[in-house]
């Protein structure tokens, strides 16, 4: 995990951490505990102002819940591309 700092510009390796968790995101089939921890430890070290950080963790959470809750497929992907969307724009600044 990397150190917070006082940089709202994200440096090379938070920014491949970030695509990295992106590309995870993109795929996701199924939760795993282990994947999810790093995918918040990922968002905590971006030192996100509060509200983009609990706006990512929930659209985090939305995602992995409906897949874990077996929702339907549309809504799967709805909760995806909402999260992706909220990565996009963290990673765009």
């Amino acid at each position: 995990m990397l150190p917070a700092t006082d940089d709202v510009t994200p440096s090379a390796d938070r920014l491949a951490m970030l695509d990295a968790l992106r590309r995870r995101v993109a795929e996701q089939s199924s939760v795993d505990a282990g994947e999810g921890v790093k995918a918040r430890r990922v968002l905590f070290s971006l030192s996100l102002a509060t509200v983009d950080l609990r706006v990512a963790l929930d659209a985090l959470d939305n995602f992995e819940r409906a897949i874990v809750e077996h929702d339907d497929r549309l809504i799967v992907e709805a909760r995806r591309l909402r999260c992706l969307a909220i990565l996009d724009g963290i990673i765009g600044g």
